[in-house]
Formats: C-alpha cells, sequence, structure tokens
C-alpha cells in the first residue's frame, strides 16, 4: 500500500509541475492589461469618459483586489497577428459576473457575459472550468478595445490570458489533463480508504474518507470542476457549495485530528481548541444568512486559518509525547497550512498574487491527503505487526500449555498410586492426626500470640489517651476560671482528639474482631465510587492543611459505579488517604486517582513519604504490624488498618496491594469489579 500511495504522490507532482509550467507557457498573445477597482457600478460609457490616469497599468497579468473591493474593470487593446478565432480565459471560476465588451475599429459594439450567477450566458463555447469569451478577429492588423467588467463576492484575483483559439485547446487539453489527474488522486485515495475501512474497521480511515472526500468536493469547486461538469447555470446551487463545502472540510479535518492525535486523551486544551473551531466554523451558516457574504467569507477564511493552525499546535505536543503518527500529520498539516495560508494572504491582499499562490492550496491539499494516507498506511502497518507477533505469542503460549498439561497428566498418575500406597497403611493416617495435631497447635499459639497484642494495644495504646483525657479534664477543673475563651476551646479540642483516638482504636478492634468471625456483613449497593472518594478527600482538607500537604485529585468525568457496601467502600478510601498522609513529610503531595481498567474501578493513592522496604511489605497486611517507617506528625497507629482495608476488600471480589521503594514513597491501589 506504501508503493501505491508512493506512485499517486510522484503522479501528482510530475502533473502539477507540467501544469503550472503550461500555465506560463508562451502560447498566450502578449497583453498588456490595465486595472480599475470601481464598485459603483458605472456603465461602460461612464467609465470610457474616465480619464487614462484612472487606470492602472499592472506589473503583471493578475488582477489581485483580495476582499477590499467586489468589482473591477480591465481593458486592453487586441491586435489580431493572423486571422481566426481568439479565446479570452480568465483563470478565476468564482466570479460571479463577468461582463465582456469588445469595441472594433469600426465602432460596433459586442458584449458577452458570463460568470456562474448569470444563468442566461450567451457564449457558444461548451461549458468550462474556468470562465471564457470568445472573439472573432476576421482579419489580420484588426485591432479591438477589450472592456471586462468583473464582480465577486469572494477575493476578486483574476488571471485574464488571451489565446489563438488553437493555442487554446491545446492548453485546455493540458490542464484537463492536469485537473483529472488531480481529481483521480482525490478518488484513488477515498477508494483505498473505503477498501481499507472496510477490511480494518478502524474509525481513522473512515474519518479520512470524510476529509478526503469534503477536501475534494472544495477543490473541485475552487478549480472550477463543479461548475462546469454539475452546477453550470445554477448559482444558487453554486452559492450555496462556495459556503457549504469550505465548513464542511472544516469540520472534516478538525474531526480527523482529533480523533488521529487522540487529543482528547493526550491533550484536552487542544482538544477544546479544536472543538471551539468547530463552533466557531458551524456558526458560519446562520453567519451568512444574518449578513451575506460579505462577512461570511472572509470570517470562513479567517476561522479556517485558526483551525489549521490549531491543528499544527496539536501535532507538535503529540509528537513530543512520542506519538509516531504525528511526524507524518506534522508533514501532511504544514503542507495544508502553507498552502491554505497563501491562499488566505492573497484573499486579504497581504500579498501579491502570482500562479503560485493561486494554485497552492489545492496543490497542497492534494500533497497532504497524500501524506496523510502514508500515515495512515504507516498506523496499518503497525498494527499488523502487533498481531502477527500476539499471534505468535498465542502460538508459543499454546504450545507452553500443552507441555504443562503433559508434564501434570504424569504427575497425576504418580500421585494416584501414591495415595493408594498411603490408604493401605495404618502408619499415614495417625500421621495425618499428628499433622492435625500440630497445626492445630500452631493456630492456638497464633490465637495466644494475637491475644497479647490485642492486650497490648488495650493496656497501652488505650492507656495513654485515656490518662491524657484525664490530666485535660483536671487541667480544666482547675484553672477554668483562668483561662480565656480561645484557650479553653483549644484544651477540649485537645480532650476531643484523645477522646476521636479511643474511639477509632475501639472501632479498628471491633471491626477486625467481626471479620474474623464472620459477622461482618456487607449490604452491596450500585455505587459511584467518585462520590466515596471525593467525600473522603474533603473530610481530610483541613488535615492536609495542617502539615501544609497538597490533596490531589483526579476523576473522570463520567461516573464509575461497583457493587458495594457504602460503608465499606468509604471505610476502604479513608483508611488508604489517612495513611498517606500520616506518612507524608511536609509541603509534599497525595495524588488519590480513579479510573477505568479491563472492567474494574482501579483507585490508587500515592503519597510522597519514606516509601517501605521490602521486608515491611511482605507483612504489610496483617494484624498488629508496626512499620519501620513512623507518621511525620506524631500521628498514631494500631496496625490493624490496612488489614481491615484487605478483608474488606477481598470480601467485596476486589484486590488491594502495594508498589514501593524506599526513598520514593508508595502507592496503594484498590480495584474493585464494575457494576453490571
Amino acid at each position: 500500500m506504501r508503493r501505491l500511495i508512493a506512485f499517486i504522490l510522484a503522479v501528482l507532482c510530475c502533473t502539477s509541475l507540467s501544469a503550472l509550467a503550461a500555465q506560463s507557457s508562451p502560447t498566450t498573445l502578449p497583453v498588456a492589461w490595465q486595472s480599475l477597482l470601481d464598485d459603483s457600478g458605472r456603465s461602460l460609457a461612464e467609465i470610457r469618459s474616465l480619464p487614462d490616469t484612472d487606470w492602472q497599468n499592472s506589473e503583471t497579468s493578475l488582477l489581485s483586489a483580495g476582499f477590499t473591493r467586489s468589482a473591477a474593470w480591465l481593458r486592453t487593446e487586441i491586435t489580431a497577428t493572423e486571422g481566426g478565432g481568439h479565446i479570452i480565459e480568465l483563470s478565476n471560476p468564482l466570479l460571479d459576473r463577468a461582463t465582456l465588451y469588445i469595441l472594433r475599429a469600426d465602432g460596433s459594439l459586442e458584449t458577452q457575459s458570463g460568470g456562474f450567477d448569470e444563468r442566461t450566458q450567451d457564449l457558444k463555447l461548451e461549458p468550462y472550468h474556468n470562465q471564457v469569451f470568445e472573439l472573432d478577429m476576421s482579419a489580420p492588423g484588426e485591432r479591438a478595445t477589450i472592456y471586462l467588467r468583473l464582480s465577486a463576492t469572494r477575493p476578486l484575483i483574476v488571471w485574464p490570458r488571451v489565446y489563438a483559439d488553437t493555442d487554446f485547446y491545446r492548453q485546455s487539453f493540458t490542464q484537463r489533463l492536469w485537473l483529472g489527474t488531480y481529481g483521480g488522486v482525490f478518488f484513488a485515495l477515498s477508494l483505498l480508504s473505503l477498501m481499507v475501512w472496510i477490511t480494518t474497521r478502524d474509525r481513522d480511515y473512515a474519518d479520512f474518507l470524510l476529509f478526503i472526500a469534503s477536501c475534494g468536493l472544495l477543490q473541485g469547486h475552487l478549480l472550477g470542476l463543479l461548475h462546469e461538469q454539475a452546477f453550470y447555470r445554477s448559482p444558487a446551487v453554486m452559492e450555496l457549495a462556495s459556503l457549504l463545502l469550505p465548513v464542511v472540510a472544516s469540520l472534516a479535518y478538525a474531526h480527523f485530528a482529533r480523533r488521529f492525535l487522540n487529543l482528547r486523551q493526550t491533550s484536552p486544551r487542544s482538544d477544546l481548541l479544536m472543538r471551539l473551531c468547530m463552533w466557531l466554523e458551524a456558526a458560519i451558516l446562520p453567519l451568512h444568512f444574518i449578513a451575506g457574504a460579505r462577512y461570511s467569507i472572509p470570517a470562513d477564511f479567517l476561522i479556517g486559518t485558526l483551525t489549521g493552525l490549531s491543528g499544527l499546535s496539536a501535532g507538535i505536543i503529540a509528537l513530543r509525547q512520542g506519538n509516531r503518527a504525528a511526524r507524518f500529520y506534522l508533514i501532511a498539516n504544514g503542507i495544508l497550512v502553507t498552502g491554505g495560508g497563501l491562499h488566505v494572504a492573497t484573499g486579504f491582499n497581504l500579498i501579491q498574487a502570482t500562479p503560485l499562490t493561486l494554485y497552492a492550496f489545492p496543490l497542497g491539499a492534494g500533497l497532504t491527503m497524500i501524506v496523510v494516507a502514508f500515515a495512515l498506511a504507516d498506523k496499518v502497518y503497525l498494527l499488523q505487526r502487533a498481531r502477527i507477533q500476539a499471534q505468535n505469542d498465542n502460538l508459543i503460549a499454546e504450545q507452553q500449555i500443552i507441555e504443562v498439561l503433559r508434564e501434570s497428566e504424569a504427575q497425576l498418575e504418580s500421585r494416584v498410586a501414591e495415595r493408594t500406597l498411603q490408604l493401605e497403611e495404618a502408619l499415614e493416617q495417625q500421621r495425618l492426626q499428628h499433622e492435625t495435631l500440630e497445626r492445630n497447635s500452631r493456630a492456638m499459639s497464633e490465637l495466644h500470640e494475637e491475644r497479647g497484642a490485642f492486650l497490648q494495644i488495650a493496656a497501652h495504646d488505650l492507656k495513654n489517651p485515656t490518662a491524657a483525657i484525664i490530666s485535660y479534664v483536671d487541667l480544666l477543673r482547675e484553672r477554668w476560671h483562668a483561662w480565656d475563651d480561645e484557650k479553653k476551646i483549644h484544651r477540649l479540642g485537645n480532650v476531643r482528639s484523645m477522646a476521636q483516638l479511643i474511639f477509632d482504636i475501639i472501632r479498628n478492634l471491633l471491626d477486625i474482631n467481626a471479620i474474623e468471625s464472620g459477622h461482618y456483613a456487607l449490604r452491596p449497593t450500585s455505587l459511584d465510587v467518585r462520590d466515596s472518594i471525593q467525600s473522603v478527600c474533603d473530610a481530610f482538607r483541613q488535615r492536609c492543611e495542617v502539615k501544609d500537604i497538597h490533596l490531589k485529585l483526579e476523576l473522570p468525568d463520567t461516573p464509575l459505579k461497583v457493587m458495594a457496601d457504602k460503608t465499606a467502600l468509604h471505610q476502604i478510601v479513608d483508611n488508604l488517604v489517612s495513611n498517606a498522609i500520616k506518612y507524608s513529610p511536609h509541603g509534599r503531595s497525595v495524588h488519590v486517582r480513579l479510573e477505568e481498567e479491563s472492567g474494574h474501578a482501579l483507585i490508587q493513592i500515592r503519597d510522597e513519604g519514606p516509601g517501605i522496604s521490602e521486608d515491611d511489605q511482605s507483612r504489610l497486611f496483617r494484624k498488629f504490624t508496626r512499620l519501620s517507617a513512623r507518621p511525620t506528625g506524631g500521628e498514631h497507629s494500631t496496625g490493624l488498618g490496612l488489614s481491615i482495608v484487605k478483608h474488606i476488600v477481598e470480601a467485596s471480589g476486589g484486590q488491594v496491594g502495594c508498589i514501593s521503594r524506599l526513598g520514593e514513597g508508595a502507592t496503594f491501589f484498590v480495584s474493585l469489579p464494575k457494576a453490571g
């Protein structure tokens, strides 16, 4: 597919070079044109009465007034070098009206009219992509004065050329060859994108197909192909196409850029800017019906330029983030923005119109389509390579599974034989009974150790805050009348903190006892995890301010629901966030993030504390575990919080874990299945 696209690119380059060479070929007659910008609507007689000083000699054969004027006059004198017909061609298919006045030496006046807004064109020639007039000069040396009245609601840019009729038809063949090849490139790329989309069902190719189709129709309109082939003498349709096609092409471009670069995920700001451009582009239609083409078309030029520059900026951001396809996109967008920029600058009369600026946008659009096709082909190649690699990995995995099954079968036969011998021996039964007694003994020993730990907590952890409460109460009773209100409130706050600590210790002890005894009942309902996380984080804001800790919260825009007990979910998040704040140094950050991953809700709490050693990680979720790290603010820890979290998470059908290195903080994650 890459070779096919490269061939299309080569054909477009060759035909473009030949077309540009043909446009400036010496087959045109050397005619010096004079121009007069005039919006007043004066008649030919009034124009003829003006002094020659009002007319401006053109340094080039192109008349370029841009949006500054909507009408102009051209005049010249033509002397026939040989008898026969002559053709006057105006290289601008978007002229509303063009009227030709021929003043012959005998004083006779001949008038011809044209332009896509002219319903009754009195031309003998067949429809053509540019505006053409027929000039009959019957004898060599015959002279005639030519006046051209031109008007347009679009940029007033025109390139008048005079041919002998035979030279014109040769030139016409070259132009039609180039235009046919140019249109064929868009058709071939559209057909190729359609085939690839049908084969791969890749949405990028569907968006690219829409982009090609809209851009191809726009270029066909700008080059006069639609006027020649379909809308000849249909001014209403041409007017609608002049308004609608640029809007549709810009919208298709912005939509393709957003999806191809995945701006919603990689660059939300660029995605917002592109969506704003799309809304502005859509507003062109009501602007046209309210204010008319004089305002809507310049606005479309400016908004289209903004859209192209926004796409260029988004491509640069995507490339910096390592998006390989963004390289081709940037090349394509750079070509399109350059061609479109020359087109817009010429329309606003910021630069002098030349044959290059006249055809820069069509050529840039054609090259852009080809380069973007390269980008999509490269993406398909990478996907195919990844698919082949996945198939190879699957084959290897299947072979490994077969080997494991064979080994398992052999092991099963051996175990059956061993078990048969064991059942025949009475001593084996005694050994099993002895092992059972030993296990029971170890279990009793563990229960004894846990009972000792429980008594230690009850004796030590509850004793200190209780003694502190007694001391504070005695102090309050003795000095209550001597203290001011602020000091009283402060001391009462100390009493409440100690009481809250006792309450937390007792609650943890009761929870772990209820879990192990099987009395901890969960009442799962469909919950939005975002609400629980937001509630917990809001409750810890004041505590974070005391330690100068920044609590950063990342929640998805849409609800993420799980089947869980509301109180249990709150307790899970509360324990993990509390631990993160407890072990974070002053001035650091705690990151709380929620996202969807493989049908699960993934909660991640990351701190920037001292981290957890490998030895501590191995016993992290056991009861009464005291880690080597200590809380940074002198907070209390019972060693039960993580054990409770593990039991609740597993009872809810989820998983909990920790990733940490010493000196690099710790990340605790909880994965809960989404609600069906």
